[in-house]
């Protein structure tokens, strides 16, 4: 697999969602470029040149899609972003909170207008597997790539385990277009603040899981350094660093 690191190790909305803690932070390597709403196109001249393979769409952008007022300028201008630093493939929520999963029918009728951004910009639109309020992430994600065959999936480890549907995830075959990992507790999931659990730390036998999935290509593990006080924990950002050297061997 392709290993990638989340620029998200080193940044973290509200208070400390600058684009320059990237190039302060983060270490040498191939990345995921994590979006935020308080960016602008403006980012692009400072973070042009560095190695961003994938990138992720701005959260909350897929709570707007079940009301009145979808954000698709926003949408629109993520693509942009990421298409001009050289991103391939684009992750996003086609479901958030709080509505979640609840009205899905009215975020599926906006997935080919996003999609046809996704495209113009030079992206694959891999739609996550994230947790939902009423029904399954596996099962939505299929809903989504029935809805429009451009459509790819981001597997999350974590996200798939809280649903017990990580033993499903190898069904997705060729749809499956990137993967997101991370460990799972049951003990530790919901918990505040926000916790990723590298590899080891949790209950998930990632190692075997990866190997199972029928998939080569790109791979993010997610986890955040950031402290309470917006310090990075150069400590934990190397154990990461370190997993992913393994994996990419």
């Amino acid at each position: 697999m392709r290993p990638l690191l989340p620029t998200g190790s080193v940044t973290r909305k509200p208070d400390f969602a600058d684009h320059r803690r990237i190039l302060e932070h983060i270490p040498p390597g191939e990345l995921e470029l994590s979006i935020y709403d308080s960016w602008d196109e403006s980012v692009v001249d400072d973070l042009q040149g560095l190695p961003i393979v994938t990138a992720h769409a701005e959260k909350t952008i897929g709570a707007t899609l079940s009301g009145d007022r979808p954000a698709l300028d926003q949408f629109a201008m993520n693509c942009r972003i990421a298409g001009t630093l050289g991103a391939e493939t684009l992750v996003f929520h086609l479901w958030e909170l709080p509505d979640g999963d609840r009205y899905l029918d009215r975020n599926l009728e906006h997935l080919p207008v996003l999609l046809d951004t996704a495209e113009e910009h030079g992206l694959a639109l891999a739609v996550e597997t994230v947790p939902c309020t009423v029904g399954t992430p596996i099962d939505n994600v299929r809903r989504a790539c029935e809805r429009d065959s451009r459509c790819r999936v981001t597997v999350d480890t974590e996200f798939l385990a809280l649903h017990g549907q990580l033993d499903q995830a190898h069904e997705l075959g060729d749809r499956i277009g990137h993967v997101h990992v991370k460990d799972f507790d049951p003990a530790v999931w919901g918990t505040r603040p926000r916790r990723y659990l590298l590899p080891g730390e949790g209950v998930l036998d990632l190692d075997g899981f990866l190997e199972r999935l029928p998939y080569d290509g790109t791979l993010t593990l997610e986890l955040s350094a950031v402290g309470d006080d917006g310090s990075v924990d150069s400590d934990r950002l190397e154990s990461a660093v370190a997993w992913l050297r393994r994996l990419g061997t």
